[in-house]
């Protein structure tokens, strides 16, 4: 039975505990701590997951997190709907909240397929009455029928919608989540201090999949997806001095090409306000695998007869560093590809079967010329047009006029502009790293109120304020082996 709405109240109601945050801030770290939350010691191992939530207001992490929303021009207003919504609920958070949980809530997962989950909630409450006092009030304002139901274990309090669900989570005398060797490794990869720490147990999820996929009849196993030898998934939220950073980690799943330091960002220009950049090989080596699949089988051969080209081609177009960016235009952002080949001539024989197939399919052209000196084919729409050619060794493909003969030309760019390196460093983004993402939202945010301004619409003022502190997003892979992190950061300023 999955659990009903008292239980989901009362987590969601660690949603207004930024209501009550204030105070000096302090600087938190983002490197690795292992710290294993205290709740995991009551929870058997073996489950399917185990989210730990950090409820104490006096702790750094939250007061970190107070003065990053003091930034925001929203924020009394947003705290004063979110005090609004809590008094719908009967309950004041002062009153009946603050006293009714302990400075962790711990959310525990199990069960043997995904209709079927038990989910418990665990903390060890400041006040264990004004705790029941809270289970009572929000089981009588439930209309559902289905009444929460809880159990003291060691000074700590288990919550959810049956006594047996408890019994299927609690650790009674086996082995308990603490101990576990892949649960404290998962751990050791995520900050010391955060707001949450969430944790997957790898081979139970594999054991999930597979029941799912028997069931439905899919082909798509765990095997398929790269996580037959998954250990664990992992991530957290914190807060820092200049943002919030996500991280995730990961061990056993199928690698990817492994970390590398982009060579084709040299040639963007500074004024893109997004960028994309991974390396192909994995990608095209898992894409490579699922081949041999039944449906994906006819899904290619459907794909070739489409396109004109064989899968192994499209994928030899895929194989070496690829890059994605975004960059102002006439009216509409510019969108440039560039793709690092082997093969450059092969490429472009590719990419000229698919342009002859979507030209005849749409009614365009294919019309040769040239930008700054290199032979460029211009795939004509009409009212859109799309530009290839190649360009030191790479083959570019934008929606620029100019695209093409602006990569990699004289003057500044990306990687050298004051702004890329401020997101840099606020970050900590490495240099060889699994592939990384960038979005420069100062810049963006102009970007956004003309578009709205051409379709003849103004962006609420009140919207455009609380995104100007907002200045970049960063997000990247890195690690060694089938051992990953994933970090995304939001800088805030």
């Amino acid at each position: 039975m999955p659990t009903r709405r008292p239980v989901l109240v009362l987590l969601a109601l660690l949603a207004f505990c930024l209501a009550g945050c204030g105070g000096g801030a302090k600087s938190t770290s983002s490197e690795g701590g292992g710290s294993v939350p205290a709740g995991a010691k009551l929870v058997r191992a073996g489950v399917l997951a185990f989210v730990a939530i950090d409820s104490d207001l006096s702790s750094d992490q939250w007061q970190q997190l107070d003065t990053l929303s003091q930034k925001f021009p929203g924020r009394d207003k947003a705290i004063a709907q979110l005090k609004g919504s809590l008094t719908q609920q009967g309950v004041e958070y002062d009153r009946d909240v603050k006293p009714a949980l302990g400075p962790e809530v711990d959310i525990a997962v199990s069960g043997a397929s995904l209709g079927s989950t038990n989910v418990v909630a665990l903390t060890k409450p400041d006040d264990p009455d004004k705790f029941k006092a809270l289970v009572a009030k929000l089981n009588a304002k439930d209309s559902s029928g289905d009444r929460a139901v809880y159990r003291q274990v060691d000074g700590w309090y288990a919550l959810s919608n049956s006594q047996a669900a408890i019994d299927d989570v609690v650790e009674s005398s086996g082995a308990s989540l603490d101990g576990n060797q892949s649960f404290s490794a998962a751990l050791d990869k995520l900050p010391g201090d955060a707001l949450v720490k969430a944790y997957v147990d790898g081979q139970q999820l594999n054991a999930l999949i597979g029941r799912a996929s028997a069931q439905s009849g899919s082909t798509l196993g765990a095997s398929a997806l790269g996580l037959d030898k998954l250990k664990y998934l992992a991530a957290s939220a914190s807060a820092e001095d200049d943002g919030i950073r996500v991280r995730g980690a990961s061990k056993g799943a199928t690698p990817g090409a492994g970390d590398f330091s982009s060579t084709l960002m040299d040639g963007v220009p500074d004024d893109a306000f997004a960028f994309l950049t991974f390396d192909g090989k994995g990608t095209s080596d898992q894409l490579e695998q699922l081949k041999s699949k039944p449906l994906v089988g006819r899904a290619l051969a459907q794909m070739q007869a489409m396109l004109g080209v064989s899968f192994e081609q499209v994928l030899a177009l895929l194989r070496g560093e690829i890059a994605f960016y975004a960059r102002p235009g006439l009216g509409i952002p510019e969108l440039t590809l560039v793709l690092e080949e082997q093969d450059v001539n092969g490429a472009l024989a590719t990419l000229d079967k698919l342009a002859a197939r979507l030209a005849a399919g749409s009614g365009g052209k294919v019309v040769p010329g040239q930008q700054g000196g290199h032979d460029v084919k211009t795939i004509d729409l009409g009212r859109f047009a799309i530009h290839y050619g190649a360009v030191d060794g790479k083959v570019v493909l934008t929606s620029g006029a100019s695209g093409i003969a602006d990569y990699g030309a004289s003057g500044d760019h990306l990687a050298d502009s004051a702004d890329f390196k401020d997101a840099k460093d606020a970050a900590g983004l490495p240099d060889s790293n699994g592939g990384f993402v960038y979005l420069d939202l100062k810049d963006a945010l102009p970007m956004l109120e003309g578009l709205a301004a051409l379709a003849g619409q103004d962006l609420p003022a009140e919207l455009t304020e609380n995104l100007r502190p907002l200045r970049s997003l960063l997000a990247w892979s890195a690690g060694s082996g089938d051992t990953r992190t994933y970090d995304a950061f939001l800088e805030i300023k």
